[in-house]
């Protein structure tokens, strides 16, 4: 936890070469060595310049209109998070807030703010701060508002305290205060022009304006006056954006980065002893999303043999090996294999089978239907294998082809009852309400059974995560029992480190600096 100790940092640790890639490496290791000093053996560590690769540009750094993703490289930089996540195991860790605590139905939730934080402007981090940041967010249409939609009000009771008052319990609240809608901006600057753009924000980096260039390459300067800046070991961060895996590599080769993801087949072509190889196995879960699971529009995707045929369909090791280039984890779940939901057990639930699930879409009577499904950036190098999957057990896919910019629109506009998607690990709470809860984004008709409703309720009731674990077990098991969806692999994640960084991300895979650290 790099950024939670008196910073003693791990030591560095051997290249890889292809054959011996390895799973997500973990964050303990030889600390670095320092001359003695009087008494003081903490050892020191020349900060680094990190340059990584992302995705895609931030959308807005505007508190209210960010986005999570890899955008976050350069918003969390800038704007501190009320909490934040241990890298390695996802467990919630203080951020700006160093404690919090609900009342005992979950409906009320206390922040204490931790001393000494302020402003890149030099004002002060206080709970007027915050609960101008959260209102204003809930008010302010765009990606966060509806992440904020169970906040009834949000209150500074003094300069360090913050009460947020909730219509009903939120079991998503406390990650998402490490995400997008935990950010803080400063409330003397946050209507500004400039705050969409060059935020003021109480960060570890400022965003040197005249060297960035906005939607392909962003300069960010370490504030020496961060409130956790000796934990910050980095002095520069540069985020290109390069959405083309061969760009990432050839600027990866010619010095331009110092951190990127690459495919795992052109491993070998970078230099083994300029580049630390890092594999984390699963960063997202690659799943077909079952629309229509009552069949109101496609009565076949209503019958559970329909949708557990369709499961027995999908050779899901071998779309690992051959289009994830064996990266991954083949699976029957939506939850993150580093959460407590997860069971391995329920991985043999669907065994590869096309025959046995041709027999079950007869049985069904819907032997020959035909679906639509949206052709995506996302989905084209898988297409080829769904068609013939869906062709073994007697259906048919046809792919229609939908722009990037409307892949959202057309999954939720009832047009289509599949859709492929990629799903990346928030938590095990939040990814199961976004895909099955009733008003989750992923399931636009809002299906629900007397079953899923007796789960979320008890769910909903159940403050404390810990003692809400075997219901969620049980609605993990019921999710694959019942084929709400056909989950095809977790999808892995190959990063390339050179410079003295390394990469140590592995149960939390959120996008910001602190999957990174430097070795000696």
């Amino acid at each position: 936890m790099w950024n939670t100790r008196k910073h003693t940092r791990v030591g560095r640790r051997a290249a890889l070469p292809a054959a011996m890639l390895i799973a997500a490496l973990a964050v303990s290791g030889c600390a670095a060595s320092a001359p003695e000093t009087d008494g003081d053996t903490t050892a020191t560590v020349e900060e680094k310049d990190l340059a990584v690769a992302a995705v895609s540009a931030p959308n807005s750094l505007d508190p209210a209109q960010i986005v999570d993703g890899q955008q976050m490289f350069v918003w969390s930089s800038i704007l501190d998070t009320v909490l934040r996540k241990d890298p390695e195991t996802g467990e919630l860790l203080p951020g700006a807030a160093e404690k919090w605590e609900y009342n005992e139905d979950g409906t009320e939730l206390t922040l204490t703010l931790r001393d000494g934080m302020t402003f890149s402007s030099g004002d002060p981090v206080d709970a007027a701060a915050v609960a101008a940041t959260l209102l204003r967010s809930k008010a302010t249409p765009g990606a966060v508002q509806s992440r904020l939609a169970a906040v009834a009000d949000v209150v500074a009771k003094d300069d360090k305290t913050v009460v947020i008052s909730f219509s009903a319990f939120d079991p998503q609240f406390l990650d998402n205060l490490a995400q997008g809608p935990g950010a803080i901006g400063d409330p003397a600057t946050m209507d500004e022009e400039r705050t969409a753009t060059d935020p003021v924000g109480s960060g570890p980096f400022t965003l040197d304006v005249e060297k960035t260039v906005p939607g392909s390459s962003y300069v960010l300067v370490k504030r020496d006056d961060y409130w956790d800046a000796e934990n910050v070991p980095f002095k520069t961060l540069t985020v290109k954006v390069l959405q083309d895996p061969t760009a990432s590599l050839n600027a990866l080769q010619a010095g331009e980065l110092n951190a990127a993801t690459v495919q795992s087949q052109v491993v070998s072509q970078l230099d083994a002893s300029k580049f630390t190889i890092t594999v984390n196995d699963a960063v997202a879960v690659g799943y077909l999303n079952i629309l229509d699971r009552a069949g109101a529009k496609f009565p076949a995707l209503g019958d559970v043999k329909v949708r557990q045929a369709i499961n027995m369909a999908i050779d899901r090791e071998g779309v690992l090996k051959g289009i994830f280039s064996g990266v991954g984890i083949a699976t029957t779940q939506l939850v993150s294999p580093f959460g407590e939901v997860y069971d391995e057990k329920l991985n043999d639930t669907y065994e590869y089978d096309p025959e046995k699930g041709k027999k079950l879409v007869e049985e069904a009577g819907y032997a020959g239907e035909t679906f639509q499904i949206p052709s995506t950036f996302l989905s084209t190098t898988i297409e080829p294998v769904l068609t013939q999957a869906f062709a073994d057990i007697g259906l048919t896919l046809e792919w229609v082809t939908v722009p990037p910019q409307q892949a959202q629109a057309a999954a939720r506009s009832g047009e289509y009852g599949l859709y492929y998607q990629i799903l990346g690990f928030n938590s095990d709470s939040a990814d199961l309400a976004t895909t099955i809860g009733a008003a989750g984004f992923g399931n636009p008709t809002g299906y629900t059974d007397s079953t899923l409703d007796g789960y979320f309720d008890e769910i909903n009731n159940t403050v404390d995560f810990a003692d809400a674990l075997p219901v969620y077990k049980e609605l993990n098991e019921y999710v694959v029992d019942q084929a709400l969806v056909a989950p095809i692999a977790y999808i892995g994640a190959t990063w390339a480190t050179a410079d003295g960084i390394i990469y140590v991300g592995k149960a939390n895979t959120l996008s910001t600096i602190r999957l990174f650290d430097v070795t000696e």
